[in-house]
């Protein structure tokens, strides 16, 4: 019987499954190990899980699209057709970094002295 303690699966052979069966039976119900992995002849022939865990569903990464659709409130005071900075701040961008400063060459990001 070879054991992955991290994962909590076991490997064993059939004949020793026969031999060791109900104790393992209740390890798994338990929780204690995962999975047990049956061997036949060097081959997987079986698994034995868990009731619930044979019955999880397992992850689609298509179910996260629209898993927070509703989620999202914006304040009703906020018009989404203007600029949403000069609301929330009062100012402009430019404003704010200066960039309406008539002597600011925008091409080089330098000011003329």
């Amino acid at each position: 019987m070879t054991y992955d303690l991290v994962g909590g699966e076991v490997v064993i052979t059939a004949t020793e499954f026969k031999a060791k069966c109900l104790d393992l039976l209740d390890r798994v119900n338990s929780g204690e190990i995962r999975k047990v992995h049956i061997t036949k002849r060097g081959k997987e022939v079986a698994v034995l899980v868990a009731r619930e865990a044979a019955t999880k569903e397992p992850w689609d990464p298509r179910s996260m699209f629209g898993s927070m659709k509703g989620s999202l409130s914006i304040d009703p005071s906020i018009d989404l057709e203007k600029p949403i900075y000069e609301q929330v701040f009062g100012t402009s961008v430019e404003a704010d970094m200066g960039l309406n400063d008539p002597d600011y060459d925008f091409r080089l990001g330098l000011r003329e002295e």
